[in-house]
């Protein structure tokens, strides 16, 4: 793990590919056993006027549906403390879309205990 100048460590920084096309649940990242998913930052365009949630798995709807107009989209960096959102331990980072349209891009993240 990178460290910082007084010798505290932090978490690697990961990358995902944002490509949800479908209605319903799409999973951004695949959760992994016994760590949270943090989302750092999140960019992404949408093809169609749509309406999108963001989930911790199936069930924990952790931001609740935004509106974007057609190609329209999102682009929020922050760094650890500050976070977009995270998951549960061992949840996906899901979008929920409202209809079929593209979202398109990319995100960063890191896992945490």
């Amino acid at each position: 793990m990178p460290q910082t100048g007084d010798g505290a460590t932090f978490p690697d920084t990961l990358w995902a590919e944002v490509n949800a096309t479908a209605s319903g649940d799409n999973t951004v990242i695949t959760g992994v056993s016994g760590r949270r998913i943090r989302v750092t930052a999140i960019t992404f365009t949408c093809s169609a006027a749509a309406q999108i949630a963001f989930k911790s798995g199936a069930s924990t709807t952790r931001i609740n549906p935004m509106s974007f107009a057609a190609n329209g989209g999102m682009d929020t960096q922050r760094l650890p403390p500050n976070y977009f959102l995270e998951t549960n331990t061992g949840d996906a980072f899901v979008m929920n879309l409202d209809g079929t349209y593209n979202v398109r891009g990319s995100c960063n993240y890191v896992l945490v205990s």
